[in-house]
Parts: structure tokens; C-alpha cells; sequence
């Protein structure tokens, strides 16, 4: 019997397995406690995209114009002719009305988050006392896995060939705020959603380093 199956979804498939396979590994050697800390953050830059991804487009923006005034008319004499002539105030790196680019951004954004949250975790993380804490660990990556796939869902190319609502609803909504296809966190007019991140990932860090040690083993 064969068996079709869209470029979509065997690509989900291979982010799905990929990303189970790496959290399942570090709940396993970090516990409960190192899954916790990998999340945290990750949940915390979705939360931050889904309401100031327009803010990491003109951020990223800015960036590129002050490297590229940097490698152009930092030892120009005359900054004011040199910005003038490269057209150094129209460049840009990621164009805010092409979802291509964005989506691109958000996508880098999100998955370096995870990495580096998972190599945190890895490279401070306390080992767990017991086999059941390496248990915990392992169901909560395994929930932690999922989670981080769905989140990365709308991003992908060949979400239209997805069979899920939240890559339907991507491709339906292809606008550069993607994001906006998530549920969105609403707390009221007069509470910024990024001040709450900001404040609960503060808070985050100041317990991780109190729970997390360098490792012994």
C-alpha cells in the first residue's frame, strides 16, 4: 500500500521528531526542573512576538542600517553625503509588508531562543536526584516538544499543506504580524502584555539562578 503525504506535513513531521527527540533527551538528564527552564523563555519570546513583532522588525532594521553605516561611512569624512549616496535612511533588511521576510524573522527569533534555553539547561542545569525526576523531565519534554512545534507550525513554508487549524489559519491570515494566528493574550487596555513578559521572565531568571547550579557530574 502507498502512502501519500504532503511536503507539509512530512516536513512538520521531521520538526516534530527532531524537537521530541532533543527535549525527551535533556528532561531525561536535567529533570523536571531543567524542562521548566526551557520553556520559561520560549513562551516568553512567543508571548513577545505575538504582540511586539512589528518593534523586532524595526529593531532588526535599525540594526542593519548602523552596520552598514558602520562598514560605509564610519570613516567617511563626510557621514551626512556618504548616508546620502548608499541610501543609507531606505535600507532595510527585512521588508515590514513582506510576510516572507517576516515570518523568516520571527522563525530565527524563536527557534535561537530555543537553543539557547536548551543549551542553558544542558551546560547549568542541576542533575536530578531520582529516576523519577528523570521521568518527570522526560513528560514534560515530550509536552514541552509539542508545544514548541505548534509554536514554530505557522512558520513553516509548506504550512498550507499542513492539515491542521493553526496552519490553515496561517495561510489565511499570511500578513506580517503571523503570529496573529495564535490565541492572543489580552490583560486589559491599560496593561501592556510585553511589560507583564518582561517582569515574569525578570522573575524567572532571578529564581533560575537560585535553582539551577553548575553541574557536579
Amino acid at each position: 500500500m502507498h502512502i501519500h503525504l504532503e511536503v507539509g506535513l512530512v516536513q512538520y513531521l521531521i520538526v516534530l521528531i527532531t524537537i521530541l527527540t532533543i527535549s525527551f533527551a535533556i528532561g531525561l538528564k536535567r529533570g523536571w526542573r531543567g524542562q521548566v527552564m526551557a520553556f520559561v523563555p520560549i513562551a516568553g519570546m512567543w508571548a513577545l512576538l505575538s504582540t511586539k513583532g512589528d518593534a523586532l522588525v524595526g529593531l532588526a532594521n535599525t540594526m542593519y542600517r548602523g552596520l552598514l553605516f558602520l562598514t560605509s561611512c564610519a570613516t567617511n569624512s563626510d557621514t551626512g553625503a556618504c548616508t546620502e549616496s548608499v541610501g543609507l535612511l531606505q535600507a532595510v533588511l527585512i521588508h515590514p509588508e513582506s510576510p516572507g521576510e517576516v515570518r523568516f524573522l520571527f522563525l530565527v527569533t524563536l527557534v535561537a531562543t530555543a537553543l539557547l534555553s536548551f543549551l542553558l539547561v544542558l551546560r547549568f542545569g542541576k542533575a536530578p536526584h531520582s529516576m523519577l525526576q528523570r521521568l518527570m523531565g522526560a513528560v514534560l519534554g515530550v509536552a514541552n516538544g509539542f508545544t514548541l512545534s505548534y509554536l514554530l507550525l505557522p512558520f513553516l513554508p509548506y504550512r498550507e499543506q499542513i492539515p491542521f487549524a493553526a496552519a490553515q489559519s496561517a495561510v489565511q491570515n499570511d500578513v506580517p504580524r503571523v503570529v496573529e494566528s495564535f490565541p492572543q493574550l489580552a490583560l486589559g487596555p491599560n496593561l501592556d502584555v510585553s511589560v507583564v513578559v518582561v517582569i515574569v521572565l525578570a522573575v524567572f531568571v532571578i529564581i533560575a539562578v537560585r535553582l539551577i547550579r553548575p553541574t557536579s557530574t
